[in-house]
């Protein structure tokens, strides 16, 4: 799943429904505060890791603009461009399986 031992989830971990189910599971609550946090702890990382995309493609955008450094700037774009879609992905898995839990919960 990608949990190191401190708990928190490697950000290049791809995520996925179960193991989000799981996570939530670990809880041992049915509190909607408690499993709200975990979500919120979850998203935290895809959340940060897509702004960095944003930031790379304006950032790579630019520097393409300049044509010079354009052989560092296409890269960027697409690594940006790369981690926005990783990051939705993860985020999509968190969303989904909060949505599973709190069906099977309610």
């Amino acid at each position: 799943m990608g949990l190191v031992p401190d708990g928190n989830v490697n950000p290049f971990a791809r995520l996925t429904r179960q193991g989000v189910v799981g996570m939530f599971k670990s809880t041992g609550s049915r509190d909607p505060d408690v499993l709200f946090a975990t979500k919120e702890h979850l998203l935290a990382q895809p959340k940060q890791m897509k702004l960095l995309g944003v930031v790379l493609l304006v950032g790579g955008a630019f520097l393409t603009i300049t044509f010079i450094l354009a052989i560092a700037g296409v890269p960027f774009m697409i690594f940006g461009w790369w981690l926005r879609r990783f990051a939705n992905g993860n985020i999509n898995a968190v969303e989904a399986g909060y949505a599973d839990y709190m069906a099977v919960a309610a």
